[in-house]
């Protein structure tokens, strides 16, 4: 086997965690926006189904699912809490105190997290992760540090992929597949989506 591919495996069979930002990984980046009849601008997020049901996958499988964001829509609360994840961060334009907080609540080691990005901002969770990932469509420099890209792009199942990844590598994608056949996917119970916001800390 490739010796990258082994390495990748390696790292996968360690994480406990999946992290990931949300613009230009769980959306492709595209930013709608509108105003109400309050005259109040509000962003609208376009996230992909199959990334939703891949929250739903790692929770049953025992691995937890969290989101650093630099950005504040109130969709993405509301998606994370639908999907069972256990952590989001918002308004965090410097990821790396969001990532210590996340290990010192958690108890996981970075060994033992992966993170997904795209951007310049992810650059220093990313340089710390176990497992590094950067969707097809990041710039050149987090390609450059991340151990594995992959083949969809953001906001078009790349989160998905990920998930596929880990599931696989720890040996936990035979009964997600009798999950699915036995219609158990999702049915863990969800913890309680934790909330931080920077800009009230």
């Amino acid at each position: 086997m490739d010796k990258k591919i082994t390495n990748i495996l390696k790292r996968a069979k360690k994480i406990k965690m999946l992290l990931t930002d949300v613009d230009g990984v769980l959306t492709d980046a595209t930013m709608n926006f509108f105003t109400n009849p309050n005259k109040e601008m509000l962003e609208v997020k376009k996230f992909c189904a199959y990334d939703g049901l891949a929250c739903h996958m790692l929770r049953d499988a025992g691995i937890k699912s969290a989101i650093i964001t630099g950005g504040n829509a109130p969709a993405t609360e509301k998606r994370a809490a639908s999907l069972g994840m256990d952590f989001l961060y918002y308004n965090y334009l410097s990821k790396g105190p969001a990532f210590k907080d996340i290990l010192k609540k958690t108890g996981l080691k970075a060994e033992e997290v992966a993170y997904i990005g795209d951007d310049f901002i992810d650059m220093p969770v990313l340089l710390q992760a176990g497992l590094a990932c950067a969707v097809k469509t990041s710039i050149p420099e987090v390609k450059k540090i991340a151990h594995y890209i992959t083949k969809k792009e953001g906001g078009r199942g790349a989160f998905r992929e990920v998930a596929e990844l880990l599931l696989k590598a720890q040996g936990k994608w035979p009964k997600t597949i009798e999950n699915a056949k036995n219609g158990n996917i999702g049915k863990s119970p969800k913890p309680t989506l934790q909330v931080v916001n920077y800009k009230q800390k």
